[in-house]
């Protein structure tokens, strides 16, 4: 007890460091507090739930025609209400028409296609049109869904925040026209979406789109997928409020087969955003997606993101003027606190890849002429280094497996549907990194692994800078701040040594955190072999920071 009083209080500095930086991290993902519906000029999630409460009442997919043009008429006698019949129109599509466009039969489209659309007229009929879907889930669906939605969250979230901002813009006299397009038949195929990707009267105004969309519960609204070559489009996105994105999101994205609303916009060159909710998967496409489980923090959030973009939009004539957004290359950018997001352009993406090379180069030179570095970090510690990594993958692979098999669902590395399985993958989650932690402690020249945890960052920052431009902040930070906390042992100055250590670990641990959050949200107990690699690329570098900081690997009596 007396020894680890002592230990405490000799190590009391990084020891809360870590720990406030890892409380710091639960915050990057931060939602707002609901604005109360007595708030007349400021978004307010209550009143856009009163929207919730109504559409959610019954079931109203695609096949349930009844229902689903309840939904329509709240939903058109509402625009009228706010916006005046002369702005509100349907769009009715012929089922044949639509098995035309979008290559389905006719046992899959039953019915005709409705879409709903109500617009705030500018001085320039050209504008913004924002996009939710407001038929539910209806039927079992992928991987043992249960289907029979209410809608509530899929996609009442979105439809509720178009309906609180068309209330909000009403009186409005804008440059631009804001557009409020609902689409019909999501769920079943994006028949609504389609037909209007390639309607004259709703593209021909069209200059931006953002689609709302929701697949979880609660948590940020993440603004996941962008259409390409997203440069200028990001610019717009940077008026957003609570900003919570990564372009690493939208790399990954780009080569999955999923698909939303956004998909035959984004096919029909419209710049935009695409947005959604993640976290809370069992609600998703099941009974359970009704009123009483909804998340007014999260709505909220979706909607002071988006207003403040539309807002932007619609003040000024440059974003309606042709060939605005046109850009040839895409941002690179990532939230690192809440409210705080960081962005670069493609080209400092590659001269920070060669900046990021050229200093590993230097710091490996001087690391082997002073032989701080010996041979054995290639022959004992990398080949120790990547069967730690192949046993630990495959461990997590199988895992993921038996976790799907005892779960009685199917197993797929980017959705696997299971209840309860949160716990069982954050457990697996600290064993991988208590393995690693173990091992890291074993080897008596921490050093040994960082170096090789910062070149392994900057191959990986050289590969995604080309292959997948907006994957590379997550190896560039890691890399950057391992070579910094590297070249520490070459400065006299204590305080400053502390001040690198601490803002290296903690830089990382704010990346990692709500990365690894994110992207089980995303991906599933499936995904967590993906999980289990990002977080390896990362902890090689944060790891041996954090143990040079408690100068461990110098203590044996701690071993």
């Amino acid at each position: 007890m007396h020894k680890n009083k002592e230990v405490i209080n000799r190590f009391k500095v990084p020891i809360i460091s870590v720990l406030v930086f890892l409380l710091l991290s639960f915050f990057v993902l931060y939602t707002p507090k609901p604005v109360s519906s007595d708030v007349t000029n400021k978004f307010s999630a209550v009143r856009a739930a009163k929207h919730i409460e109504v559409i959610s009442k019954k079931p109203h997919s695609y096949y349930d025609q009844v229902e689903l043009k309840e939904v329509r008429d709240y939903i058109e006698n509402t625009l009228v209400d706010y916006l005046g019949q002369s702005n509100v129109e349907l769009f009715t599509y012929d089922k044949n028409d639509v098995i035309a466009k979008t290559n389905k039969t006719s046992k899959e489209v039953l019915y005709d296609v409705v879409n709903v659309m109500g617009k705030i007229q500018g001085k320039n009929d050209e504008g913004i049109l924002l996009v939710s879907h407001y038929d539910s889930r209806g039927h079992i669906g992928r991987l043992g869904e249960l289907g029979r939605s209410y809608g509530a969250m899929d996609d009442g979230y979105g439809v509720a925040t178009m309906l609180e901002l068309a209330n909000l813009l009403k009186d409005e006299q804008p440059e631009n026209s804001v557009y409020f397009l609902f689409t019909d038949a999501e769920e079943v195929g994006l028949y609504g979406a389609h037909m209007a990707s390639s309607d004259p009267l709703v593209m021909d105004n069209a200059k931006f789109i953002i689609n709302l969309e929701s697949r979880g519960r609660y948590g940020p609204a993440y603004m996941f997928e962008t259409s390409n070559n997203n440069h200028n489009v990001m610019n717009l996105y940077k008026k957003a409020k609570l900003p919570t994105t990564y372009s690493m999101a939208t790399a990954v994205y780009s080569v999955m087969p999923n698909s939303t609303d956004f998909t035959p916009f984004k096919n029909a060159n419209l710049p935009g955003l695409n947005f959604a909710v993640l976290a809370g998967l069992e609600n998703y496409h099941t009974p359970m997606d009704k009123y009483e489980n909804i998340n007014f923090s999260t709505i909220q959030h979706m909607g002071v993101q988006t207003e403040p973009i539309v807002r932007e939009f619609i003040s000024n004539a440059k974003y309606v003027e042709e060939n605005h957004f046109t850009a040839n290359s895409d941002l690179v950018f990532f939230t690192i606190f809440a409210g705080v997001m960081v962005s670069y352009s493609q080209i400092f993406a590659v001269i920070l890849a060669i900046v990021l090379i050229i200093s590993f180069g230097l710091i490996l030179f001087f690391s082997i002429k002073d032989q701080s570095i010996k041979k054995t970090i290639v022959t004992k510690t990398l080949p120790k280094g990547l069967l730690l990594t192949v046993i630990l993958l495959v461990t997590t692979y199988i895992f993921s497996n038996l976790a799907a098999f005892f779960g009685k669902t199917t197993f797929s590395i980017t959705y696997t549907r299971m209840n309860n399985a949160n716990i069982p993958s954050l457990l697996m989650m600290i064993v991988v990194l208590y393995v690693l932690v173990r091992q890291f402690l074993k080897n008596k020249d921490i050093n040994e692994i960082l170096i090789l945890g910062i070149g392994l960052n900057v191959l990986l920052t050289l590969v995604t800078t080309f292959l997948m431009p907006g994957a590379s902040f997550l190896f560039a930070v890691a890399s950057l701040f391992g070579i910094l906390s590297y070249i520490v042992k070459y400065i006299n100055n204590n305080i400053i040594k502390n001040i690198i250590y601490v803002a290296s670990y903690g830089i990382l641990i704010l990346l990692i955190v709500p990365i690894l959050w994110s992207f089980y949200n995303a991906l599933t107990i499936g995904g967590l072999v993906i999980l289990v690699l990002i977080l390896l690329t990362n902890v090689v570098v944060t790891l041996p920071i954090i143990f040079n900081h408690f100068n461990l690997f110098n203590n044996k009596e701690l071993n």
